[in-house]
């Protein structure tokens, strides 16, 4: 099956897509320049067709399955104080560039990742007044409505990482859409197969489950944002939230999590130190493995120049690489929901 991948970053949810739809992607579209350069690296043939404001859907080559998270800031509950909901004109908006290219390409599949913000934010829409109250529209809402609207059958499903045995909770929306005909009398009707993927072995046989143990703070893209870290002892005085980047100036604070941290390796691969040698500071490539990307997806993409030794300068920097960790997808995660998502949708459409 052919995928298309909109609003790509780092991969983490082509990588899921590719797994459960056996299939293997043919574009993807991506504007940032550091997650360029990933995809670039893992994905050498594959276009990326940049900006999605500015491609011609029409011109683009069709695919069976079209997946896609598109940006989460302004229905995020994380920046709650500049929660602007999803409306035209800001960045969570661009959801109607992907419903576009939905409408032209028409595919049997969509796949959208989102923020479990999505379920609470407010969505902005022109409607006709009427004399009944139906409430405030939420963003989830409104994107199943416009896929409804587009001819779609969507189901969606609210997974937190911690569900397959990653670190942290990071709770994520998944909505699996199949495209349906409609015949004379108003019934839909099926036009596409339901794939076989193959089975998953830490999600299919239920050893995924992240024990009860304390769960590590979520990457975010602020984790590469901000300035130097803040005592976590220091900020849980204050009332505040530990952040993950917090965690980097404290040498014990690790100790909490290593239930947590020992299930995640015995599911992918052993940790990398959580704080940089000889630099008090979190280390991006213990990120990386939180996020269940293999070694180096991110903190080692060739660069073109050498550094200072004559060695492989990394392409992307430090904060660029938090800043890709937190606003990617656990591809485990997506693989997982999506498994339960088509099991659902192949049975209704039976």
């Amino acid at each position: 099956m052919r995928i298309g991948s909109l609003f790509s970053g780092a991969g983490g949810l082509d990588l899921a897509v590719e797994a459960v739809f056996g299939g293997y992607t043919v574009w993807q579209c991506e504007n940032d320049p550091a997650a360029a350069k990933v995809l670039r690296s893992h994905w050498t043939d594959v276009p990326n067709l940049g900006d999605i404001t500015a491609v011609d859907w029409a011109a683009v080559e069709p695919v069976d399955v079209l997946c896609g998270g598109f940006p989460c800031q302004d229905v995020s509950t994380a920046a709650s104080h500049r929660r602007q909901g999803l409306r035209d004109g800001n960045r969570s908006g661009l959801w109607s560039h992907m419903a576009a290219a939905i409408d032209v390409l028409r595919p049997p599949f969509v796949v959208i990742e989102n923020v479990k913000g999505l379920l609470s934010a407010t969505a902005h829409r022109a409607m006709e007044p009427d004399d009944t109250d139906l409430g405030t529209l939420r963003a989830a809402g409104a994107v199943l409505g416009d896929l409804a609207s587009l001819g779609f059958n969507a189901e969606w499903t609210v997974v937190p990482a911690s569900a397959v045995g990653a670190p942290h909770k990071r709770e994520r929306i998944f909505i699996l859409a199949a495209a349906a005909d409609t015949d004379n009398a108003g019934r839909s009707q099926q036009r596409w197969s339901c794939p076989t993927p193959p089975q998953h072995p830490a999600t299919e046989r239920g050893r995924g489950q992240s024990p009860r143990a304390r769960l590590l703070p979520t990457p975010s893209a602020s984790d590469g944002i901000g300035g130097g870290p803040n005592n976590p002892e220091n900020r849980l005085a204050q009332g505040h939230q530990v952040q993950l980047i917090d965690l980097g100036l404290s040498d014990t604070a690790w100790d909490q999590y290593l239930p947590a941290i020992r299930h995640w390796e015995n599911l992918t691969r052993p940790a990398p130190t959580p704080i940089e040698p000889y630099k008090r500071r979190l280390n991006a490539a213990f990120v990386e493995w939180m996020m269940g990307w293999p070694d180096g997806w991110v903190t080692k993409v060739p660069g073109e120049q050498l550094d200072l030794f004559g060695g492989t300068a990394w392409a992307l920097t430090r904060v660029e690489q938090l800043t890709r960790c937190g606003n990617g997808v656990v591809p485990q995660q997506a693989e997982h929901a999506l498994r339960r998502l088509l099991s659902a949708t192949c049975e209704v459409a039976a």
